[in-house]
C-alpha cells in the first residue's frame, strides 16, 4: 500500500516540477514542436521516473558485514506502537481503495468514450480525401480522431468545409491523438491531481499553435483568421478528439501575429535537462549502503570470532524465530520503541546488529555492527537480547550455533 502512495506522491511532485518550469520558462514560446516535446516528456517522466528503480550504492563507513544470515530492515516509527501500525495500514488501505475505484472510473470512462466514438465513425458516411477519410454525421461537431474528420452539415458551404478539412487534417498529419491517448492515461492515473488537467490544457492549445502555424504557412492568415472567427461556435467536447470549436480564437489570433521567438531562446529548454536529471536522481535512483567485506582487517576481534568453529555463518537449516519472520516482526514492532529524547531532537537513522542463535534457541553475544546514537543503539540492542528463544540451526542434523545480522532503522514520519 505505501509503494502506491510513494509512487503517486513522487509522480505529482514531479509533474508539478514539470509544470512550473513549463509555465515560467517556455509558456509563450513559438516553438511549438518543442512546447509539445517537452509537455510529452513531462507525463512520461511523471509516469515512469517514480515507477523505477536504479540501484545506487552509498559507501557506509566502518561497516563490516558478514555472511551470515540477514534478515529484512525493520523500521521503527515515531511513536511506534503495533496498533498504531494497524491504524496506519487501515489508512493506507482505504487511501489506496479509494484512489483504485478513481482510477478505474476515469479509466472506464475513456474507454467508453473511444467505443461511442467509434461506433460514431461506423454510423457515419464515409468519403475517402487523400490521406483522411471525411465523416459526415448530423449529431457532430466540426473534429478529427487520427485519420477521421467529421464534417457536420451545416458548415455553411464549401469554403468553409474546405477550411475544416484542411485544419483538422494537419492535426492527423501531426499525429496529435496519440498524444490525446496519452492524455487519458495520465488522468486515469492522476484523476486526483489538478495539474494534469493544466498539462492537458497546454498541449491541447499547442496543438492548436501548431496547426495554425502550418496553415497560415500556405494560406492567407487574413481569410484563415475569417474562417475562425465565422465558424466558431459552442459544441459538445470530448477528451479523445480534437474539436473545431473548442479552443480560445483570442488567443490563436494572438499567437498567429506574434513575432518568432529568437533561436537564442531555445537554451531555455536545455535548462529543462537539469530538472529531468534532478527528478531521476530524486525519484528513480534507490540508494543504498554499499557493505563491506567482513574479511577486511580493520577490526580484528570481528574476524577473530567469525574464524572461530563452534559459530556458522551458514547452516543447511537456518535459525528461525518463534511465529516465523511474520511472528519476529510482531515482536519487534511490540516491543520496540523510539526513544523520546531521540525523536524529540529528530535524531534518525539505521542501526546495524549482530546476535548469535545458539544451540540451544536462546540469543546471545548480541553485538553492535555500526549504530547512530546511544539511545539507538542501547534500544535495539536490548529489544533482542530480550527475545524469545528461536528455533536452532541444523547443520548435518546436529543443531549448532549461527550467528545473524538484523538491520533496524529508526525513521521519523
Amino acid at each position: 500500500m505505501d509503494q502506491v502512495l510513494n509512487y503517486l506522491w513522487e509522480a505529482s511532485i514531479c509533474l508539478a516540477a514539470l509544470w512550473l518550469f513549463y509555465r515560467l520558462f517556455l509558456n509563450g514560446s513559438t516553438f511549438f514542436s518543442w512546447n509539445r516535446t517537452y509537455l510529452l516528456l513531462s507525463i512520461l517522466a511523471a509516469m515512469v521516473l517514480p515507477a523505477i528503480r536504479f540501484p545506487a550504492m552509498m559507501p557506509a563507513a566502518n561497516l563490516l558485514v558478514a555472511d551470515e544470515l540477514l534478515l529484512p530492515v525493520i523500521e521503527i516509527s515515531n511513536q511506534n506502537s503495533y496498533y498504531f501500525q494497524n491504524m496506519g495500514y487501515a489508512l493506507s488501505e482505504l487511501i489506496v481503495g479509494i484512489y483504485a475505484v478513481g482510477f478505474f472510473f476515469f479509466l472506464f470512462r475513456s474507454i467508453w468514450g473511444f467505443a461511442l466514438l467509434w461506433k460514431q465513425i461506423n454510423q457515419s458516411r464515409k468519403t475517402i480525401s487523400g490521406d483522411v477519410v471525411l465523416l459526415e454525421h448530423p449529431d457532430v461537431e466540426a473534429s478529427s480522431f487520427f485519420r477521421y474528420i467529421f464534417l457536420p452539415p451545416d458548415v455553411g458551404g464549401e469554403k468553409n468545409r474546405d477550411w475544416i478539412t484542411a485544419h483538422e487534417a494537419v492535426h492527423s498529419r501531426l499525429q496529435h491523438s496519440l498524444d490525446l491517448l496519452l492524455l487519458q492515461l495520465a488522468k486515469a492515473l492522476f484523476w486526483f491531481n489538478p495539474i494534469v488537467r493544466l498539462v492537458e490544457n497546454a498541449l491541447r492549445e499547442v496543438h492548436e499553435y501548431q496547426v495554425d502555424e502550418k496553415i497560415i504557412a500556405e494560406q492567407s492568415r487574413k481569410d484563415y483568421a475569417e474562417a475562425l472567427l465565422t465558424l466558431i461556435r459552442p459544441g459538445r467536447s470530448c477528451a479523445l478528439i480534437h474539436n473545431f470549436n473548442q479552443f480560445q480564437i483570442k488567443k490563436r489570433l494572438k499567437m498567429m501575429n506574434q513575432p518568432k521567438s529568437r533561436s537564442l531562446s531555445k537554451i531555455r529548454y536545455g535548462l529543462s535537462l537539469p530538472l529531468f536529471g534532478l527528478l531521476f536522481v530524486l525519484f528513480a535512483c534507490d540508494y543504498q549502503e554499499e557493505m563491506l567485506d567482513i574479511n577486511d582487517k580493520n577490526d580484528d576481534k570481528i574476524t577473530e570470532r567469525l574464524m572461530q568453529g563452534e559459530v556458522f555463518d551458514v547452516v543447511e537449516e537456518m535459525p528461525s524465530p518463534p511465529g516465523g519472520m511474520e511472528g519476529w516482526n510482531q515482536y519487534l514492532m511490540e516491543n520496540l520503541s523510539y526513544p523520546a529524547s531521540a525523536r524529540n531532537e529528530g535524531v534518525e537513522g539505521t542501526v546495524y546488529t549482530t546476535f548469535v542463535v545458539a544451540k540451544d534457541g536462546s540469543v546471545r553475544d548480541v553485538a553492535l555492527l555500526r549504530g547512530v546514537d546511544d539511545r539507538l543503539n542501547e534500544a535495539a540492542l536490548e529489544v533482542i537480547r530480550s527475545s524469545p528463544n528461536w528455533q536452532p540451526g541444523r547443520q548435518k542434523g546436529e543443531e549448532t550455533n549461527v550467528k545473524i545480522r538484523l538491520p533496524i532503522r529508526f525513521k521519523l514520519n
